[in-house]
């Protein structure tokens, strides 16, 4: 039982592994399982359980032989993520009026500083980490822990797209920062028709970012 146990969670130890290298931009493919193995210093057998589940979040592709390559998205699989952020996203925004607090607004000032030393620092993955915790905040304020936990898995199939789309053209980085910065001045005013507005105006312009990379 011990030993089942242990498999199991060397696969989720695994999965996460891998998950981050490919987010991160730093696994090229292909790869072989022996390859990974070595790397993570790890029996191919958690790796294999790994890469499966993996393959399954369309993280990647495996062919028998030739190896395991990273699963790029798509022009329709970026669209289609970016729509049910954009879905989800505004329709918080509604139900968070009567219980947004000053605590609230302090931790996304605080995530906006956080943005702009990544983006001081050339770090984009640190950059694209603090974004995504500025819009899941957002989500937990209003209280729905089903579209926190689809957020997630949105950011997680965008997250290596996003590496790629802000390091070719770090200015973006920028804007974005200060979409946010007009995000959070509209909440500093409890003015939700306009942080439901500049949202959008967010999203949409990440939605064509992503689009045009």
């Amino acid at each position: 039982m011990n030993r089942i146990k242990d498999v199991l969670y060397l696969k989720d130890i695994a999965y996460s592994k891998i998950k981050d290298l490919i987010i991160r931009d730093q696994l090229k493919g292909p790869i072989s399982e022996n390859e990974l193995a070595t790397l993570l210093n790890m029996s191919r057998t958690p790796i294999r359980e790994a890469l499966h589940k993996l393959e399954n979040d369309n993280f990647v592709e495996i062919y028998p032989k030739r190896g395991i390559y990273i699963k790029e998205i798509t022009v329709n699989d970026a669209n289609d993520l970016m729509d049910v952020r954009l879905a989800i996203e505004l329709f918080s925004i509604m139900t968070i009026s009567d219980r947004f607090s000053d605590a609230d607004l302090h931790f996304l000032e605080d995530k906006i500083r956080e943005q702009e030393l990544a983006e001081k620092n050339g770090e984009v993955f640190e950059f694209i980490k603090a974004d995504l915790e500025f819009h899941e905040y957002l989500l937990n304020v209003a209280g729905n822990q089903y579209f926190v936990k689809t957020l997630n898995n949105v950011s997680d199939r965008l997250f290596h797209h996003g590496m790629k789309t802000f390091k070719r053209d770090m200015t973006r980085i920028q804007s974005s920062i200060n979409d946010h910065k007009i995000i959070l001045e509209h909440l500093k005013n409890r003015d939700f028709d306009k942080v439901k507005s500049s949202m959008e105006q967010h999203i949409e312009k990440g939605k064509k970012d992503y689009l045009l990379t």
